[in-house]
C-alpha cells in the first residue's frame, strides 16, 4: 500500500520539477542600444580578457557586482602589462578597496620616480625653476577616474570596466600616444558597501521584463538606500574630515601621485540628462585659479564628444563650487582639475522620459565617453597643466603669495582626545603643523566670533598651522574662519530667495574644522616662525594611569575634560562596573575634576574582585589617564566624592529608531558614534513598529533627524508610547525635525516649542527665562541688597523695549523664515555648570540650518543657547524676542551664510533643551549634533545626554536582591 501511495505521488513531484513555460518578454525596442563603447579606431588584444567574456554579460546588460569589478579588475593587472593593481584599503564590511594604474610598461616600470618627480613639484621649496622645468617636460601627467562613490549611482562602475579594459587592450596608435604621457588611475569602485546595499534591492525586485518606471522600487530603492557606506555616511562630504576607512585609505594615495585630473563619476534624478563641470558662482575662495579656465577647456571637449552623438548636457545650473569637502573640490584644491559627471540615474534596466526610452547601457556609454574625452584632453594639455600647477605651488609657498603672512592657531586645551583627532586629520590632510614652546605675543589676532585682538599672548601649547606651506589652498579652506561668496553670488542667491523662496546653495555654507570639532582657535595675520617644534605624524600622547591601586586607594578618577570619559564610563558600565559622575567640579588628591568626570570607587564595588583592572585596561585602551586616589574629600566648595554631586550612573540602553521618515544619515552618525567613539552595544529600531515592542528593554532613545523640513509626521502611536516610556523614567533624545514631530500637534506633551508655534503668545515667560540665566551667569546679588528702602522697578526688564503686536511678530517671522540657512555655523553660548555641556568651554560653534527655532521657559532648562554677549556700548535692546543688556551686543554667526534676517529670528533659541516629564527626561537638540561624525563639540554634548543621562536627569528604581 505504502508502494502504490508514493507511485500515485510521482507525477504530482515530476510535474512541480517541471519549468513553468514562462510568458515571452515583451519587447521594448527603444532599449536596445547598439552604439559601441569603445572609440571607433580600438583595436582590442583577444589575449586581454573583455570584460562581457568575464562577467558572463556584456557591460551595461546588468549591473556588475562589487565582487564581479575587484575580480576583474584582478584578472586584467594579471594578464596585462600596462596594468597594475593596488590594494589600498579595506571597508567596514572586509571588501577590498583597490585601484588600477595603467599606463605605458616604461611609464610603470619607473612609477617611484614618477610619483618623486611630481613630490618636489608638489613642494618647490628648495628646488629651481630650472629644475623644474626638467621635470614638467620628463614627467607624465597622472589622471584618477573615481566611479561611483555613492552606492547607488552604478553606471559609474560599470563604465569602468569598459574604460580599463580599452586602456588595457586597446593595440592602436591613440591609446599607445596616451599612456606614453599620461598614467591613469582608475578607481573604479569608491562604495562597494553602498553598492551592495544598491544591488540587494536591485535583485529583490529585478523582474522577467523590463522595468522603466523610475517611480517603481527596482529604480528607487528603499531605506537605507545604497548611497552610503557602511554606516550610511556620504563619502562625497567626508574628503575635508577623513572619518572613513574609504576616505582614510584612499587620501594617501592620492597624495602619492598628485593627479592632475580627478573625475568624480556619479548620478542625478532619472528624468535629467547629464552634467560636468565647470560649476558655476559661488567658487570657494581657494580653488587654484586655473580650475575655472582650464575646466572650461575639459567641457568643450567633453561637449564635442557628446554632440557627435547628439547627445544632450549641461553644465553649471545646480553645481556650485563652494563647500571643499565634495571629491571633485578637495581634489582641485590639491592641485587637480576636478571633474564631477552627473548622469541620469537609470538604475538597470532604463527609464520611459517624456519623449523616448533610454537604456541603461547607454547611461554607461556616457560615463565611457565622457572618461575618454577627458584623458584625451589631459594628454594634450599636459605640460601646460603641470606648468599651472608648478607655478601655483611656488606660488603659494613663497614670502610674497596669497597665504604668505597667515597662520592658524589652536589654543592649548586639556581635551586631549579631540586634539588627538585633529592632529590625526591634519596629518592625514599632509599639513604641517608644529607647537608652541614658549608664549608668543602677536601684535593682533582675530577670534572665532570675529572679535579683534590687540598684543595678544599665544600661550605655550599652542599648535600651530602656518599657511604658507605647500597644501595651502586646501589648508585654507578647512581652517579659514569665515570665506566670503562673492558679491555677485550674494546677489543671485538673496534674488533666489526672495523670488521662489529656496536657496541656490546645494550643501552647507559652514564647516571650519576648528569650529567644528568645538577646539578654540585664532587666526594671526603673521607667518609665525619663533619658538615651534614640528609635531610628526604618530606623535600623539597617550596618556597611561597616573598612579598603580594600592591599599590606600579609594576611587580611580578621569577628568571629564577629555572626550574619552564617556567612552570610559559606558564600557566600564557595560562590564558590570559601578561608575560615578561629578554633576559639580570637584578635585582629589590635587586632581582637578570639572563637571562630568568620572570615578570608580571601592566602595560601589566591593563585590567585585577586578574592578580596578578593569579601569586600567579599558583606560589603556582608550588612551586615557586615571589616577589613583587615597581621599574623597575635596578642598573649599568643592564636591566631596561621597555627596550628592557625584551621581551614580546607570548602564545606557540604547535604542536608535530608524526606517520610515528617519533622516538615514543622522541616524547612520548617530549609530557609527555608538560603535566607534563610545563602543556601547545598541539597538536599532523600526519606528513602524517600535510603539508595540517593550520599550521597558532601554532607558536612553535617539530619535535622528528626520527628511524635509516637516520632518514627516512620525507616528502618533510611537508619539504615545513614547510618553509613556519617560514618564516611567526613559531619557528620550530627539535632534532637529524629529524634535519638531514631539512639538506637533495641538496638546504636546513636551513643554518645548518652536517660535513658529508661539510667536503670536505671550512670550514674556521666555524672556524671563533669559533674564534669569544672564543674571545668574553675571553678577545676580544686586548692589542695593543692603540697602534699607523699598525698591521701586526692581526687575530687569524695564529698559528692555516692547515687543511688538502679535499680528506683526507674525508677520515679522514669516518674513525672516524665508532666510534661514542651508548650513551655517553660529555661536551658542554654554552654561558651564549643567551636565550636558560637560567638556566644553563657555560657548561652543554648532551648525544651524532650517532647524526648529527651540523657545524654552521655565522648567525647561536650555543649557546652550544661539548668541555670545560680548561688550559694546548701547542701550538695552531686542534681537526679535530676545532682549539684550545694556552695553552687551548678541554675536551668533561664526562662520557660513547666515542673512542677517536668519540672525535675528534664531537669536537667543535654544539650540539644545532639557526637561523633566515624570521620572524621565526629553532632551532635545535644534539640529543634528553628529552631523557628519565630524561636529566634535556637538557630539559631546549627545555623548552626556546618552552616558550621563539615565544617572544625571531620569530616575530609576533600585533593583532589589
Amino acid at each position: 500500500m505504502k508502494k502504490l501511495f508514493l507511485l500515485a505521488l510521482l507525477p504530482l513531484t515530476l510535474a512541480a520539477q517541471t519549468p513553468y513555460d514562462p510568458v515571452a518578454v515583451a519587447d521594448l525596442p527603444g532599449l536596445s542600444y547598439t552604439e559601441s563603447l569603445y572609440p571607433d579606431d580600438a583595436d582590442h588584444d583577444p589575449a586581454v580578457p573583455e570584460p562581457g567574456e568575464f562577467l558572463g554579460f556584456p557591460v551595461g546588460e546588468r549591473t556588475a557586482t562589487s565582487a564581479q569589478i575587484e575580480a576583474y579588475a584582478r584578472r586584467l593587472a594579471e594578464a596585462s602589462e600596462r596594468v597594475e593593481l593596488v590594494d589600498y584599503g579595506q571597508t567596514f564590511e572586509g571588501r577590498a578597496l583597490v585601484y588600477l594604474v595603467i599606463s605605458s610598461p616604461d611609464n610603470l616600470a619607473r612609477s617611484e620616480a614618477i610619483q618623486d618627480g611630481m613630490a618636489r613639484l608638489a613642494d618647490p621649496r628648495g628646488s629651481g625653476s630650472s629644475a623644474r622645468e626638467r621635470l614638467i617636460a620628463d614627467l607624465p601627467a597622472v589622471a584618477w577616474l573615481a566611479y561611483s562613490i555613492h552606492g547607488n549611482e552604478s553606471s559609474g562602475s560599470d563604465a569602468a570596466l569598459a574604460v580599463m579594459y580599452h586602456l588595457a587592450a586597446d593595440r592602436s596608435e591613440t591609446t599607445a600616444s596616451l599612456l606614453d604621457e599620461l598614467v591613469v588611475i582608475v578607481d573604479p569602485n569608491m562604495n562597494p558597501d553602498g553598492r551592495e546595499r544598491f544591488m540587494s534591492a536591485l535583485d529583490q525586485h529585478r523582474g522577467r521584463h523590463p522595468n522603466v518606471d523610475d517611480q517603481s522600487l527596482l529604480h528607487s530603492g528603499y531605506w537605507p538606500f545604497g548611497r552610503g557606506n557602511h554606516y550610511l555616511f556620504d563619502l562625497n562630504r567626508d574628503w575635508i574630515y577623513g572619518r572613513h576607512p574609504e576616505t582614510r585609505s584612499r587620501i594617501p594615495h592620492v597624495a602619492r601621485w598628485r593627479p592632475m585630473l580627478f573625475v568624480d563619476a556619479h548620478e542625478m534624478g532619472a528624468q535629467d540628462s547629464y552634467l560636468f563641470s565647470p560649476a558655476r558662482e559661488p567658487h570657494n575662495p581657494h580653488l587654484p585659479p586655473y580650475r575655472q579656465t582650464m575646466g572650461e577647456v575639459f567641457a568643450d571637449d567633453q561637449a564635442e564628444a557628446f554632440d557627435r552623438f547628439g547627445y544632450p548636457y549641461y553644465s553649471g545650473e545646480w553645481h556650485e563650487d563652494w563647500y571643499p569637502g565634495y571629491t571633485d573640490a578637495w581634489a582641485s584644491l590639491r592641485g587637480a582639475q576636478g571633474i564631477l559627471y552627473e548622469q541620469a540615474r537609470l538604475a538597470e534596466d532604463g527609464v520611459q522620459r517624456q519623449t523616448h526610452l533610454i537604456s541603461y547601457l547607454q547611461s554607461v556609454h556616457h560615463q565611457v565617453l565622457s572618461s575618454f574625452a577627458n584623458l584625451e584632453t589631459l594628454r594634450r594639455e599636459r605640460v601646460s597643466m603641470l606648468e599651472q600647477f608648478a607655478a601655483d605651488r611656488a606660488r603659494v609657498v613663497s614670502a610674497r603669495g596669497p597665504y604668505a603672512d597667515h597662520s592658524f592657531v589652536i589654543l592649548p586645551t586639556a581635551n586631549q582626545g579631540r586634539i588627538n583627532d585633529l592632529l590625526d586629520l591634519v596629518h592625514l590632510q599632509e599639513f604641517e603643523v608644529h607647537r608652541l614652546t614658549r608664549e608668543v605675543r602677536v601684535a593682533r589676532a582675530v577670534d572665532q566670533l570675529g572679535r579683534e585682538l590687540s598684543n595678544h599672548t599665544l600661550p605655550v601649547g599652542s599648535l600651530v598651522l602656518r599657511n604658507r606651506q605647500p597644501e595651502a589652498r586646501l589648508l585654507a579652506a578647512m581652517f579659514e574662519f569665515d570665506p566670503n561668496i562673492s558679491e555677485s553670488a550674494l546677489t543671485a542667491e538673496r534674488e533666489r530667495i526672495l523670488r521662489e523662496g529656496r536657496s541656490t546653495i546645494y550643501d552647507t555654507t559652514g564647516w571650519n574644522i576648528s569650529m567644528m570639532f568645538g577646539l578654540e582657535a585664532l587666526t594671526v595675520p603673521e607667518h609665525l616662525d619663533a619658538h615651534l617644534e614640528r609635531v610628526e605624524p604618530g606623535e600623539t600622547p597617550s596618556a597611561l594611569s597616573a598612579a598603580e591601586v594600592d591599599a590606600s586607594t579609594v576611587a580611580l578618577v578621569a577628568s571629564g575634560a577629555d572626550d574619552r570619559a564617556n567612552a570610559l564610563a559606558g564600557r566600564l558600565l557595560q562590564q558590570g562596573v559601578s561608575v560615578r559622575a561629578a554633576r559639580s567640579a570637584s578635585a582629589l588628591d590635587d586632581v582637578d575634576l570639572p563637571v562630568g568626570s568620572i570615578a570608580v570607587t571601592l566602595d560601589d564595588n566591593r563585590g567585585s574582585n577586578d574592578w580596578a583592572e578593569r579601569v586600567r585596561e579599558t583606560a589603556a585602551d582608550l588612551g586615557l589617564a586615571v589616577h589613583a586616589v587615597g581621599h574623597g574629600r575635596a578642598p573649599g566648595e568643592l564636591a566631596d566624592l561621597g555627596g550628592r554631586e557625584w551621581r551614580v550612573l546607570e548602564r545606557p540602553r540604547v535604542a536608535l529608531i530608524g526606517r520610515g521618515s528617519t533622516n538615514m544619515l543622522d541616524f547612520g552618525a548617530a549609530w557609527y558614534l555608538l560603535d566607534h567613539r563610545l563602543g556601547l552595544r545598541h539597538s536599532h529600531l523600526d519606528e513602524d513598529r517600535a510603539a508595540a515592542m517593550d520599550l521597558r528593554r532601554y532607558n536612553v532613545i535617539y530619535l535622528p533627524e528626520r527628511w524635509g523640513w516637516g520632518g514627516g509626521p512620525m507616528p502618533q502611536a510611537l508619539v504615545s508610547r513614547l510618553e509613556d516610556w519617560v514618564r516611567a523614567g526613559g531619557t528620550l533624545i530627539a535632534a532637529g525635525n524629529a524634535a519638531r514631530a514631539l512639538m506637533a500637534g495641538d496638546e504636546p506633551w513636551v513643554r518645548v516649542r518652536s517660535l513658529d508655534q508661539v510667536v503670536e503668545d505671550d512670550l514674556g515667560p521666555y524672556q524671563d527665562a533669559l533674564y534669569r540665566e544672564w543674571l545668574a551667569a553675571g553678577d545676580p546679588v544686586p548692589i542695593e541688597t543692603w540697602g534699607h528702602g523699598a525698591e521701586t522697578q526692581a526687575y530687569p526688564w524695564t529698559d528692555t523695549p516692547a515687543l511688538p503686536d502679535a499680528d506683526e511678530r507674525k508677520r515679522r517671522d514669516q518674513w525672516q523664515a524665508r532666510f534661514m540657512p542651508s548650513g551655517a555655523l553660529v555661536a551658542a553660548r554654554a552654561d558651564t555648570r549643567h551636565w550636558l555641556t560637560a567638556g566644553g568651554n563657555d560657548f561652543l560653534t554648532v551648525l544651524f540650518s532650517n532647524s526648529p527655532i527651540l523657545m524654552a521657559k521655565a522648567p525647561v532648562e536650555a543649557p546652550l543657547r544661539i548668541g555670545v554677549y560680548s561688550d559694546a556700548e548701547g542701550e538695552a535692546g531686542l534681537a526679535g524676542w530676545a532682549p539684550i543688556p545694556e552695553n552687551k551686543e548678541l554675536r551668533v554667526r561664526a562662520g557660513g551664510l547666515l542673512w542677517p534676517e536668519a540672525r535675528e529670528r534664531i537669536a537667543s533659541a535654544a539650540w539644545v533643551t532639557r526637561e523633566s516629564v515624570g521620572r524621565g527626561q526629553v532632551i532635545l537638540f535644534a539640529h543634528a549634533p553628529a552631523f557628519r561624525g565630524a561636529q566634535l563639540g556637538a557630539m559631546r554634548v549627545l555623548e552626556n545626554a546618552m552616558i550621563l543621562g539615565p544617572g544625571m536627569g531620569s530616575s530609576e528604581p533600585i533593583d532589589l536582591p
